[in-house]
């Protein structure tokens, strides 16, 4: 396939993309830009890049971008500095060249195009004049991999010397001693607009000191094993981007590791300035978990060396765990005597963290996070029921910590643009603000390019803006992202958006014709075939019954949109032949058909709670249809046949035990909107409160699981919100 997506293009006056000269595809690579702004009535800062930035004026963070685009395209950002400028207003650029696959930035090298215009007049622009660079030597670039899904680690080696960069106007600066590097333009890129509103930065204090800490230095490097995001053990896959072990200069893991607490003395108190020396640490907690960057005063008497793990939730012990989600959730300082603002560049997410003081001694005061996400909603809850005010409040910090340019699964492990989260997250943005904004920013990204690399023509990935290197996608979120734009359609009425993207669509119509069977049934898809994490993931071979339900709905979808009524009769068919052949004799639907060495498909003859939830959201049965299987799907299933606390054990007294129980996604969600399509509103409060209040109460925000062992922010989760509305619960 070969097209143009169309698309608003954006230039600048004077700047051109540069870099240090040579190392455009270095990973992990920071470079700071400089420049000197006198007073003005109006000053813009116009610029874009890759992988990301961070802006100050004067040392106070006042912006974080680009907004994320597709692969070869750059948002450009026009940041309104007029309030932050005096004589004198040092504005500097930090900017990471990641260089690196992974789900959060797209993998291609790293360049900066800025240009500073006061009153009409360009002052300082990339590759012209105005800007003066360095390398980040503070920061430390050969680093272990953060994850699996983002970039790195952050370490830094700080002294009071480098505050000059951000703060003196009138400073001298010489390669020595700042590491001046020599700036190459490099090759012209396509700009594209913003796309999306601007973000505030709201700064959130820590709410509690829980405790105060006692450790000792344990030895573990000889006897632990590394997360495969750190030493690979698979020689034969396509590999992370990332430093060999032997490479890197600091191991986080490890010095994280090796901190044993050996006593906890528990406390109540507002956070006061610390003191905190060699073997102590002291336990900050959040009022909830919260998205933003890492931010602490320090005042240091001696050289020191700051070591800070965090999670989203603290343990029964008041303990965090730094590797819950296979993460290294770990942030170092060290720093020459002196007086430090402590922040990190990325954003993190985290309910409580340890400060542990690992060298030296210091004061430490100020602890906050500077809070990235959507900005403030003005609808309230509504009603008197405050379990109910505690989940729409849960439901409102997912939904902004999880919107940050485009929509993201989570705000932690992964910033990922997955899609099927898309589709619940973008009815909460139409419910909070009236528009779809992100929304559209989001689904251009999946439309500006013509194909994808590594991936089969026709499909989408399965989230983006980021890297697949391997071919991995999942077929049925490509189906999602067609209901999604059905959707999309209705809430705005953008027609010209949909009948650009038909190109795509079909494409992806003629990628799953290859996977249809005589009787017009998808089988044996490729790749990742995701119904939900449950049991019902193990079941999607020969033929899954969940995937075809979806898949008739997609079709639909395409007929809706584009007005063909032969994608409807397909989908018709699709119906008719799961209603006839994928129903066991107890009346539930079989969640796959498995060939034999007959040749013929049989009915595995196990069944999920989920599937039975696919078959209503995509209308292959009603409840006039099927009234017995609605009646049981009310009453027989939900969150009280589950043991509580140990999903997916079922109670001994539950009904259907055999039927596997649906996890968060997508099962509980799918029965949740249903209820709310067919008007069980009683049921549905009741569900709300069952499924969401135990999550609502630990975090402060909606997870991923009925368990808190993966994300306990998770976008999706949000959804809540759009039944809460619908139930006439929020101004």
């Amino acid at each position: 396939m070969n097209y143009t997506y169309p698309v608003q293009t954006v230039s600048f006056e004077k700047a051109l993309p540069v870099w240090a000269w040579g190392r455009e595809h270095e990973m992990n690579l920071w470079l700071s830009f400089r420049t000197v702004a006198k007073k003005a009535e109006k000053t813009i800062l116009r610029l874009t890049g890759s992988s990301a930035y961070d802006v100050k004026v004067n040392g106070e963070f006042i912006a974080f971008g680009p907004a994320r685009a597709a692969h070869n395209f750059y948002r450009v950002d026009e940041l309104d500095l007029s309030a932050s400028i005096r004589d004198d207003a040092v504005i500097t650029i930090t900017v990471a060249g990641y260089n690196c696959n992974s789900f959060y930035h797209v993998d291609q090298p790293a360049f900066l195009c800025a240009e500073l215009i006061q009153d009409g007049e360009i002052t300082a622009a990339t590759g012209s004049h105005g800007f003066l660079c360095r390398v980040m030597t503070e920061h430390e670039q050969k680093v272990e991999r953060y994850c699996n899904q983002r970039t790195f680690c952050e370490v830094y080696n700080l002294s009071e010397a480098l505050n000059a960069w951000n703060l003196d106007a009138s400073a001298e600066f010489t390669d020595k001693d700042f590491a001046l590097v020599i700036l190459a333009k490099m090759e012209q890129k396509t700009y594209i607009a913003r796309g999306s509103y601007y973000n505030t930065y709201d700064r959130v204090p820590a709410k509690k000191i829980t405790s105060r800490l006692t450790y000792t230095k344990g030895d573990f490097k000889a006897r632990i094993r590394y997360p495969h995001y750190i030493v690979s053990r698979k020689p034969n896959r396509v590999e992370l981007k990332m430093f060999q072990l032997e490479e890197v200069t600091t191991d986080s893991f490890i010095d994280a590791r090796n901190i044993e607490v050996s006593e906890i003395l528990p406390t109540d108190e507002v956070p006061t300035a610390q003191t905190i020396e060699v073997g102590q640490g002291v336990t900050y907690k959040m009022a909830f978990n919260t998205t933003g960057k890492v931010a602490l005063d320090a005042v240091c008497e001696e050289d020191t060396e700051i070591i800070i793990t965090y999670d989203e939730f603290m343990d029964e012990k008041g303990l965090v765990n730094f590797r819950r989600m296979y993460t290294v959730n770990v942030l170092i300082f060290r720093m020459k005597k002196g007086s430090y603002h402590l922040s990190t560049f990325e954003p993190y997410t985290l309910g409580a963290m340890h400060v542990f003081v690992t060298k030296g001694k210091a004061t430490v005061s100020n602890v906050h996070m500077v809070y990235f996400g959507a900005n403030q909603t003005e609808r309230r809850y509504n009603g008197t029921d405050e379990e109910l005010r505690t989940i729409f409040n849960a439901a409102v910090e997912t939904y902004r910590q999880n919107t940050f340019t485009i929509y993201m699964d989570c705000p932690s492990r992964e910033r990922a643009g997955w899609l099927c989260d898309s589709f619940f997250t973008s009815r909460v943005e139409k419910v909070l603000t009236g528009k779809s904004e992100v929304e559209r920013a989001f689904l251009e990204n999946f439309f500006l390019p013509d194909s994808f690399r590594a991936l089969a023509k026709g499909m989408f990935p399965m989230c983006y803006p980021g890297d697949q290197y391997d071919g991995g996608y999942i077929p049925n979120w490509a189906m999602w992202l067609v209901l999604e734009l059905e959707e999309y359609l209705a809430r705005t009425g953008d027609r010209k958006f949909v009948a650009d993207a038909k190109p795509r669509i079909m494409a992806l119509v003629d990628f799953f014709k290859g996977y249809e069977n005589k009787d017009g049934i998808l089988e044996k898809l490729d790749r990742w075939v995701f119904v939900e994490w449950s049991e019902a993931n193990n079941l999607v071979q020969d033929i899954s019954f969940p995937s075809n339900m979806l898949y008739a709905r997609m079709l639909v979808a395409v007929a809706n949109l584009y007005g063909d009524d032969s994608f409807r009769e397909k989908a018709k068919h699709i119906k008719e032949y799961i209603n006839a052949n994928a129903m066991t004799d107890e009346g539930f639907y079989c969640d796959n058909a498995v060939y034999g060495e007959d040749g013929i498909a049989r009915l595995s003859g196990k069944c999920t709670e989920t599937c039975q939830y696919y078959a209503f959201f995509c209308d292959i049965t009603s409840p006039e249809e099927n009234p017995e299987l609605w009646n049981r799907m009310v009453h027989d299933f939900g969150p009280e046949r589950v043991v509580p606390h140990n999903w997916p054990e079922i109670k001994e007294d539950a009904k259907w035990r055999h039927i596997y129980a649906s996890n968060a996604f997508i099962g509980n969600y799918l029965r949740l909107d249903l209820l709310h399509r067919y008007g069980e509103h009683e049921k549905l409060v009741e569900n709300i409160r069952g499924f969401f209040i135990k999550m609502a109460t630990l975090t402060g925000t909606l997870w991923e699981n009925e368990t808190p062992t993966a994300s306990c922010n998770h976008g999706f989760a949000s959804h809540v919100l759009y039944w809460m509305d619908g139930l006439g619960m929020i101004d």
